[in-house]
C-alpha cells in the first residue's frame, strides 16, 4: 500500500484497500468523509461506480465511531461479513470513517483493520492538496465566494499535542461573511486567532482573508502580536478604508509553562473555564477593531497596543467566541448569551466529549436556538492546556 501510495489518483485510497488488504480478510472498503456541516457523512466516489448512500452522524454506527472515534461494527450480513467502521483522522482531526468488509471481529482482524484506517487517513490527507474530489464530496452545495476565500485561508478545525487541545468550529459553511480562525505552534507558543470582520459580503471575506493573511505573514518573519495587530490593522485600513474593520483576539499561549497572553481587539474577551466553572471573563480595555487605527503609509508602532496576561492552571479551558454564538436570537427575542454558552461547554466537557464533538453539537444547539436559521456568523474556538491522557479518546 505503502509502495503504492506514491502515485495514488486522489480518491482512490478504498480501492488500494481492497486490492492489498485481501491477504488479512478485508473484502471490500469504503472512505465517507463527514459534509462541512458535520451532519452526515459521505462517500467517496466508488470505482466500481457503486452509489453509496448518506450517512446521518447522529443516528448511524458509522456516525458513532465518527462521534466517539472508536471501532464500531454490528451483527454479519446474510453472507456471514461483518460491516466495521473505524474514525479517519489526520492527527486529531476528525475526517470521516472508513467501512471495511470482513470475515471476522476477533482482536487480530480489528488490529489490522485500525493500521488501515490510520494509514488511509494519512493517504487521503497526502492527496487532498491535488484535487478538488475531496472537497466536492464534502458540500452539500454551492459556497458563496467569500466563504471560498476564507476556507481558503483558515487552519484546519482541530489540533491536539499532549500539551493542548484546540478545536475550533464556524457556521454557517457555505455563507460565512467575515468570521475566520487561525492557529499555529511555533516551538513552546501555540498562537490562536479568531475576528470577526463587519458585514455579511465579499468585502467581508476579502477583510477577513487580509486579516489571516497579514498575520500570518508577520508570524512567519518572526513578529510577535503587536507586529501582528499593527501591519493587519494598516493592511486593513490601507486597502478598505476606515469604514471597514474587523475585531479580533490574537493570543499566545506557552504551552510548557501555561503562560496565556493577548491582545483584544474590540472583541468579546476569553472565557476562562476552570474545574467544570467559569472562574472568570478575561476582560480588560480592548484596542480598537483592526483598520480603525492605522495611519500613513506604513504600520505604526508609535503606541504598543496592550498585552494581558494569565497564568493558566492544568487542564483549564480557555473559550473564544464571536458575537454571532452569544448574540443568536430565538424566536421570543431571548438571546442564546454566554451563560448557555458556557454551560453548554461545560457540561458536555464533564460527560468526558471530546473537545472538537462538543463544538459540534454547540453550532447545532446554537442553529435550532434560532429554528434552523442563523442570524450572524457564528465562531467558536475551545483550548485547553495540559489536558488529561489523550491517548484513549483517541485509540480507536
Amino acid at each position: 500500500m505503502l509502495n503504492r501510495s506514491h502515485l495514488l489518483r486522489p480518491g482512490f485510497t478504498a480501492k488500494i484497500i481492497s486490492d492489498e488488504a485481501r491477504p488479512l480478510g478485508v473484502r471490500d472498503a469504503t472512505v465517507y468523509l463527514a459534509d462541512l456541516e458535520q451532519e452526515n457523512l459521505r462517500s467517496m466516489p466508488r470505482v466500481d461506480g457503486r452509489i453509496v448512500p448518506t450517512l446521518a452522524i447522529d443516528s448511524t454506527l458509522a456516525g458513532r465511531s465518527y462521534r466517539a472515534l472508536k471501532v464500531q461494527y454490528g451483527p454479519p450480513d446474510e453472507d456471514g461479513l461483518y460491516h466495521v467502521w473505524l474514525p479517519l483522522m489526520d492527527g486529531s482531526e476528525r475526517m470521516g470513517v472508513l467501512e471495511l468488509v470482513v470475515g471476522d471481529t476477533d482482536e487480530e482482524t480489528l488490529n489490522w483493520c485500525r493500521a488501515l484506517a490510520s494509514l488511509a487517513g494519512l493517504m487521503i490527507v497526502s492527496k487532498s492538496h491535488y484535487s478538488d474530489i475531496h472537497a466536492q464530496v464534502r458540500r452539500s452545495q454551492r459556497m458563496a465566494l467569500q466563504a471560498e476565500m476564507v476556507w481558503a485561508f483558515m487552519a484546519p478545525p482541530m489540533f491536539a499535542t499532549d500539551d493542548f487541545v484546540v478545536a475550533c468550529a464556524l457556521r454557517p459553511m457555505y455563507g460565512v461573511g467575515g468570521d475566520a480562525y487561525d492557529f499555529s505552534l511555533l516551538g513552546d507558543h501555540l498562537q490562536v486567532m479568531i475576528l470577526d470582520a463587519v458585514g455579511h459580503d465579499l468585502a467581508s471575506g476579502l477583510i477577513a482573508s487580509v486579516a489571516l493573511a497579514s498575520c500570518r505573514n508577520t508570524r512567519r518573519a518572526g513578529g510577535d502580536l503587536g507586529a501582528m495587530v499593527a501591519y493587519a490593522d494598516h493592511a486593513i485600513a490601507s486597502q478598505f478604508g476606515r469604514s471597514r474593520f474587523a475585531t479580533a483576539l490574537l493570543c499566545d499561549l506557552d504551552v510548557e509553562t501555561g503562560l496565556f497572553s493577548w491582545i483584544p481587539c474590540g472583541h468579546p474577551p476569553p472565557l476562562l473555564i476552570r474545574e467544570n466553572k467559569v472562574v472568570k471573563e478575561l476582560f480588560h480595555r480592548p484596542r480598537l477593531p483592526l483598520g480603525l487605527v492605522s495611519e500613513g503609509e506604513g504600520p505604526s508602532f508609535d503606541e504598543s497596543p496592550p498585552l494581558y496576561t494569565e497564568q493558566l492552571q492544568p487542564r483549564d479551558r480557555l473559550l473564544l467566541y464571536t458575537d454571532g454564538v452569544v448574540e443568536a436570537r430565538a424566536a421570543d427575542g431571548s438571546l442564546f448569551g454566554v451563560r448557555r454558552l458556557s454551560d453548554f461547554v461545560i457540561r458536555h466537557s464533564a460527560a468526558g466529549i471530546p473537545a472538537p464533538e462538543t463544538l459540534r453539537r454547540l453550532n447545532r444547539a446554537v442553529i435550532d436556538f434560532q429554528h434552523g436559521r442563523l442570524g450572524d456568523d457564528a465562531t467558536t474556538v475551545l483550548v485547553q492546556w495540559r489536558p488529561e491522557d489523550l491517548r484513549p479518546t483517541f485509540e480507536f
